[in-house]
């Protein structure tokens, strides 16, 4: 019987299906671009960007605006947070849209989350999605970006950290059971005698 070789082959092509799940970080997927303005990458593969702006007002608050593009979705979050499709169509953390002003104590040290994507939104969904976060210190009106990361492929991201939250792989279990269907084919098939005129059925 070949059943160990289709086993690892099908063990094989599960494991590649999930990593490939996985996704990556993109470097420089976030970075500061002075003035307050803030770059989040929208595509890997040119790196092309998008981004937004927080207007400073005063010392504590600020307007807020994204570029005239596919745009990034931006939302107040904390440490820890999943930067994911779920909670955001859940409405968990609040968005930071055009034209309300937000408030960020002098001082004080903040995260926003990210989520964009290389082509236009459908009622607020991207069809190839980037997930992120940025950490900022307001000083006075000016904005110090202090880090963050971007993933791309997976199913989003933890705040504060470079964790990607994989994505369930609806292939998988359908290979895992196309494999077990092949196996027990081919044992079936090696225990299945042909049988004589004189044999009784």
């Amino acid at each position: 019987m070949e059943l160990k070789p289709l086993a690892v082959m099908a063990s094989a092509i599960c494991t590649a299906v999930q990593v490939s799940a996985q996704g990556y970080i993109v470097p420089n997927g976030v970075t500061d671009a002075g003035n307050n303005t803030t770059h989040v990458i929208q595509n890997p593969s040119t790196s092309d960007h998008t981004g937004f702006i927080l207007f400073s007002q005063n010392a504590t608050n600020f307007g807020f605006g994204s570029f005239l593009d596919e745009g990034v979705r931006v939302f107040k979050v904390s440490l820890n947070d999943p930067i994911s499709l779920q909670p955001i169509l859940a409405f968990n953390y609040p968005e930071l849209t055009f034209p309300n002003t937000y408030s960020f104590p002098n001082g004080s040290f903040f995260y926003l989350g990210f989520y964009t994507g290389d082509s236009y939104p459908v009622n607020g969904v991207y069809s190839d999605p980037l997930f992120g976060w940025g950490q900022f210190q307001n000083r006075n009106g000016a904005l110090s970006f202090l880090g963050g990361a971007l993933e791309y492929g997976g199913g989003g991201i933890i705040v504060g950290t470079q964790t990607i939250i994989p994505v369930p792989e609806p292939s998988m279990p359908v290979l895992a059971t196309l494999a077990a269907l092949a196996l027990g084919l081919r044992r079936w098939k090696s225990h299945r005698r042909p049988q004589s005129d004189g044999e009784l059925n």
